[in-house]
């Protein structure tokens, strides 16, 4: 019987590889079997992320330096890969970033670079590797959002929201127009993750994070370990009649606020 979960033979490339989402997921994709391809602007982070897969499963992940702001890096990042892997069956779009304002205050050139890099940045690696998609008769994208993208958030959050509610809309947009292409869109959107950054918040903010597990029915934080399950199903043919799909990793938070 297949292997339903089984990546082997699957080529992935995950655009922000050397952040935390990034390099966890692509560590798991390694672990079920696919070749994997770093890309990212921070060449250093992507280098480090590259080396800590290696130790952790004994196998090479490719590192491509990409500027996703810029059309002209993404489609040379496409042709690279390409060109390297023979053909990419999987782009996870894990590239992102949070600054934190209030509304009234909201400084345009933050809101600016929110949506060059969370949602420009998105379209342009969806739009070019969905054309190669195409061309080789199918392919899947797996876009990281977050619960914020349905639900507003204390904290000076309003850009973060904004972008990822622009990212459930892309992902659900391209689900429909590419799915008589066999290009199959989907978005993982889990509540906050547990990383260094939010470690080093919730010890300055104490109360405000006791306020949010409150509203998290399963009672702690997201890992980035509880987004390796769903995005190994999104990735997999387990999923080949999933497109225009948000998961949400979120403890129950969703059927609960």
């Amino acid at each position: 019987m297949e292997d339903l979960f089984s990546l082997k033979g699957k080529n992935i490339v995950v655009v922000g590889g050397g952040g935390g989402i990034g390099r966890g997921l692509a560590r798991g994709f390694v672990q079920y079997g696919a070749q994997v391809a770093l890309a990212d602007i921070n060449q250093e982070a992507m280098d480090t992320a590259a080396q800590e897969i290696q130790e952790a499963t004994g196998q090479q992940v490719r590192t491509y330096p990409v500027n996703t702001d810029e059309e002209s890096s993404v489609e040379e990042l496409v042709a690279k890969t390409v060109a390297d892997m023979g053909r990419v069956h999987v782009l996870v779009n894990a590239q992102g970033f949070n600054a934190k304002a209030p509304a009234t205050e909201f400084p345009v050139e933050v809101w600016d670079k929110l949506f060059r890099v969370n949602v420009r940045g998105v379209m342009l690696c969806c739009k070019h590797f969905a054309k190669h998609m195409v061309e080789q008769g199918g392919g899947k994208i797996i876009n990281l959002s977050s619960i914020r993208g349905q639900r507003g958030a204390l904290g000076g959050n309003l850009g973060y929201c904004a972008t990822k509610g622009a990212v459930d809309m892309i992902t659900r947009h391209l689900a429909v127009e590419l799915a008589s292409k066999n290009v199959l869109v989907n978005a993982i959107a889990p509540i906050i993750l547990v990383t260094p950054m939010t470690e080093e918040t919730i010890k300055r903010e104490p109360e405000r994070y006791a306020r949010v597990l409150n509203n998290i029915p399963m009672g702690r934080m997201c890992t980035v370990a509880d987004l390796i399950g769903p995005a190994v199903f999104l990735a997999s043919a387990a999923s080949d009649f999933f497109t225009g799909s948000i998961l949400y990793p979120d403890g129950g938070t969703m059927a609960f606020v």
